[in-house]
């Protein structure tokens, strides 16, 4: 090879613009193709939008103290995405058709050395022609995954922790109901104790009757005792008088008939008998009533302390027997409201609030355990328009100056090249 040969395969900066310039249609016409494909695959390609989900392994038992206990691995969960056994589920359940391959990407980053930690996560990714596809998509392959993990015998320690719970469930629910009878049990009590207090306040006021009978009683005794006591003086006044006049007649004297009561005048000259007989009749009635007064006034004080000592037994009974009685019914109803207004609620409240927390632990068992909610993008991730353009006119140049080198050579040197 001859200096000259060398010469003219060595291309300078001239000769390149210059081959460029004369190929320019082959240089340009490569990245308008790729710039109209670009376009075209924006506006007539198939617009998918993406979702994502964060899981971890969800809460299978719990230990003695109480903490959650997470039987599954992340590469566990990872392998079984990857395996694409989500895949026929899908297709059943979303009504896909048949050909149709769904793709969820399950990616994470291991801290530990056994994956079981609760703090690490998978991060689920898929794409799908509908936002509402796409979320499905994610949300069917969780359950999906809760179906195939219970289904396995591994999570047989998820079934029996939700057994125990379900059974903690229905003895709490029983003992509510325990609750319930006692507080309708007690309000039965507390109407016994308040008819009970009201038949002892029917005693009461019954005592309280009796007791003014029996000091009016007392009253109108004592005031008749007062009335004969204030009859007695005249009658004694009218004995002392006729034993005068009868001593008097005895002696022979001349009776001055206005020295004698007038009802005594009265009576000796009806009587048209002898005076002295007459007086001493007056007399005997007088003595009579007199007695009589003295008796009926004591048969009177008598039947007076009676009633005043029945009266006194009547206020003793009513303050010992029936006031103590009416006081221990009121403690009695004071205990039975306070139960029902502090201790039936205090027992409802912890009865309700076990519950919760055993309603908690259930609805936390899973297999899966979803951190957060799905994301679905707001616009399309696909196609990417300006990406696609841009790759194919980079492409397109590329491949334009290759050709127009290529061409370029293949015109100078096209008997060489067919010679050989």
């Amino acid at each position: 090879m001859n200096e000259q040969s060398l010469h003219d395969q060595v291309l300078d900066l001239a000769s390149i613009l210059n081959i460029l310039w004369r190929r320019r249609m082959i240089v340009l016409a490569l990245p308008l193709l790729g710039l109209l494909t670009g376009a075209l695959y924006g506006i007539f390609g198939t617009r998918r939008w993406e979702a994502y989900a964060t899981i971890r392994p969800g809460i299978t038992a719990f230990d003695p103290s109480g903490g959650p206990v997470r039987q599954w691995q992340l590469k566990d969960i990872q392998r079984w995405y990857e395996q694409e056994l989500y895949r026929k589920g899908l297709i059943e359940k979303l009504h896909l058709d048949r050909d149709a391959r769904p793709v969820i990407r399950a990616e994470f980053i291991a801290q530990g050395l056994t994956n079981l930690s609760g703090g690490e996560v998978i991060t689920l990714w898929t794409t799908a022609t509908s936002p509402e596809l796409a979320a499905a998509i994610l949300d069917t392959s969780l359950a999906l995954f809760n179906a195939y993990a219970e289904a396995d015998s591994v999570s047989s320690q998820l079934k029996l922790t939700r057994d125990g719970l379900t059974i903690r469930t229905r003895e709490l629910e029983n003992q509510l109901l325990g609750v319930e009878k006692k507080e309708a049990g007690l309000e039965l009590r507390l109407e016994a104790a308040r008819a009970e207090s009201t038949m002892i306040e029917g005693k009461i006021r019954e005592l309280g009757v009796d007791l003014k009978t029996l000091q009016r009683r007392e009253a109108y005794c004592r005031g008749r005792v007062e009335d004969l006591a204030s009859r007695r003086p005249a009658l004694e006044a009218d004995l002392s008088t006729l034993d005068r006049a009868i001593a008097r007649v005895a002696a022979g004297a001349v009776l001055d008939t206005t020295t004698i009561p007038g009802w005594v005048r009265r009576d000796a000259v009806l009587d048209g008998g002898d005076i002295l007989e007459g007086l001493t009749g007056a007399k005997l009635k007088v003595s009579q009533a007199l007695a009589a007064n003295q008796a009926l006034s004591d048969s009177l004080l008598y039947e007076a302390d009676t009633a005043a000592l029945k009266a006194d037994k009547l206020k003793i009974q009513q303050d010992a027997s029936i006031q103590a009685q009416l006081r221990d019914v009121e403690r009695k109803l004071g205990d039975l409201r306070l139960e029902r207004r502090l201790d039936i609620p205090a027992q409802r409240r912890d009865l309700e609030l076990q519950a919760a927390a055993v309603q908690s632990k259930l609805s936390l068992l899973s297999p899966l355990q979803r951190v957060g909610q799905t994301m679905v993008s707001d616009k399309p991730v696909r196609p990417r328009t300006l990406r696609a353009i841009l790759i194919l006119v980079t492409l397109g140049l590329i491949g334009g100056t290759v050709l127009a080198f290529v061409w370029d050579y293949l015109s100078v040197n096209r008997e060489r090249v067919f010679r050989s």
